[in-house]
Formats: structure tokens, sequence, C-alpha cells
């Protein structure tokens, strides 16, 4: 499907000095790495349990948690999504492509990467659907993600325009698309810190399916899902949009080619 990089990730509990502040602040499992501050291995931070958790929380988990560490940990972040990015966007011939998703304080440092970033990320869950990774449950968890993502989307939209507080944010995503209300909360707030950004994972992963259906048949026989895969990828992370620019001209020899 892709160049793998020799990149491992060390699953630990998250710290105990972040516990009390995680549910307040926008707090990843994973960070990208510092592009220009190399590790040999990467710290990925898993919730702990809590130890008040009740029978009923505890059978949740045991229900899901399959589900969760194969779509959200190991393929979203973890694997071919965010992780394998990360290292082709560090190679990149740009500086920004470098940089633009690492993590920082202010989520990312250039909102510019998040359709590559971010859209990268779905599509690659997308993309181990289509190859069969994914049991029918997964599958249908996946169907439930989109739904998500686009509820996402509109409470992006309504809360920044003054239609909707955190805590109405939430009630819509419990009322919605039935998330937990630990989780709604937690969603709300990510809502509140940064304007505009939760568009970007329905917005970025639907560009690359289209991107990739234009290049096919484009290219028709000659096309190469690795192939399209690592060179997509080598940009880094600048827009996709930007990236399809490219392609089309490399594909078709022409400057000005419109979308196919």
């Amino acid at each position: 499907l892709l160049t793998w990089p020799d990149y491992p990730l060390r699953y630990i509990p998250r710290p105990n000095w972040a516990q009390d502040a995680a549910m307040d602040l926008y707090f990843l499992f994973y960070r990208a790495p510092a592009a220009f501050d190399p590790v040999a291995v990467v710290d990925y931070l898993i919730e702990p349990l809590d130890s008040a958790a009740t029978r009923q929380q505890m059978e949740t988990l045991r229900r899901t948690n399959e589900s969760v560490i194969a779509l959200n940990h190991v393929i979203h972040h973890g694997g071919i999504g965010h992780h394998v990015q990360n290292w082709h966007a560090y190679r990149a011939a740009s500086r920004i492509g470098q940089v633009a998703a690492v993590d920082c304080a202010a989520r990312i440092a250039m909102f510019s990467g998040g359709t590559m970033a971010e859209g990268w990320a779905c599509y690659a869950t997308d993309l181990m659907g289509e190859i069969g990774f994914l049991t029918p449950a997964q599958e249908l968890s996946l169907l439930h993600g989109r739904a998500r993502m686009a509820a996402r989307a509109l409470v992006d939209l309504r809360m920044h325009i003054g239609r909707l507080s955190i805590a109405g944010a939430a009630a819509f995503y419990e009322a919605t698309v039935r998330m937990p209300a630990a989780a709604a909360w937690a969603e709300a707030v990510r809502n509140s810190m940064f304007p505009g950004t939760a568009l970007i994972y329905l917005f970025g992963s639907d560009q690359i399916h289209a991107l990739r259906a234009e290049i096919a048949r484009l290219e028709r026989e000659r096309f190469s899902l690795r192939r399209f895969h690592d060179r997509f990828l080598s940009f880094g992370s600048v827009p996709v949009a930007l990236i399809a620019e490219t392609l089309r001209r490399e594909v078709t020899g022409d400057d000005d080619a419109p979308p196919a």
C-alpha cells in the first residue's frame, strides 16, 4: 500500500501529572514528534482505566475495546495514519510541509497542514476497510465515525458564529451521534479551542478519495496505489488541494489542467 517506515511506537499510560487537567484540555494520545529533533521511539499516551469505574462502564469498555484499539490507536493515530504520514512529512522538500502538522501549544503549527494530516488519517482508516483489515462491526463503526465527523463540522460552524455554547455542543453530540457524555464534552471543548479545524477531517479525506480516483482515471492501467500514496505523502503536510494541482500536472504534462 505504501512505504512503511522503521519508526517504532511505545504505548504507555498517561502520566499522573496530566490526569486532572486532561478533561479540560485538548490532551492527545499521540503527538507528532518534533520534525528536527528525532527520537528513536515515540511515546503514545494511553488513558489509564479509572479505578472508580462502574461495572456498566467496564462492560462497555470490554465490548468496544478491540475496535477502539484497531480504529483509533493503531490505524488513525499510531499506525498507517498520523505516524506514517509524519515520517513521510519530515522528509518533504518543503520546510512548511515538514512542520505544518507538528503538534504545539496551538494544536498544530500551521492549520494549512490540516487537510493532509487529518484527511490522511481518516482516509487511511477507509483504506484498511477496503483491503479487508476491519471486521464487519468495525466497518459499521467506521460509518458511525463519518457521521460523527459530519456532526463535528456542523458544531464547528455553529459554535463560532455564536449559535452554540460548549454545553449545547456536548448535548448535540450526545443526542445526534450518541457520544458518551465525557467524550461529548471533550469534543465540545476541542471545538471551542480551535475554530474551523473540525471541518478538515471530512473535507480532507473526501479530497484524497477524489484525487485518488482522478489520478487512477488519468493513468488507467499505469496506476499504482502504492506509488500514488508514496508520492502523495512525499509533499508533507501541505493542503491537499495544492498536492492535487501538482499531481495533475505531473500526470497530464499540462500546467493548466483542470480536475478530471
